[in-house]
C-alpha cells in the first residue's frame, strides 16, 4: 500500500511511469478491494498530502502509455 501512495506522490512531484503506477494500484486493490475503504484512504491521504489517489488513477487510465505527471 505504501508503494502505491509513494507512486502517487511521485506523479505529483515529478513523473512516474504509467505502467508502474497501474501495477502499484493493482497491488493496492488486493489489500483494499472495496470502494468505500479506498475512498476513505484517498480522503485521508489527500488531507495529509494534498495529493489525490483518485485523480492519479483517473489520469493514468486516460493515458495509453508513457509518463504521468500531475504537478501543477
Amino acid at each position: 500500500m505504501l508503494h502505491f501512495l509513494s507512486q502517487v506522490e511521485k506523479a505529483y512531484e515529478s513523473k512516474v511511469d504509467r505502467d508502474q503506477l497501474l501495477q502499484a494500484y493493482k497491488a493496492f486493490k488486493i489489500v483494499v478491494p472495496g470502494k468505500a475503504p479506498e475512498k476513505q484512504l484517498d480522503k485521508a491521504f489527500e488531507e495529509a498530502s494534498g495529493f489525490s489517489t483518485y485523480q492519479a488513477i483517473k489520469a493514468t487510465k486516460a493515458q495509453d502509455k508513457g509518463l504521468i505527471s500531475l504537478g501543477k
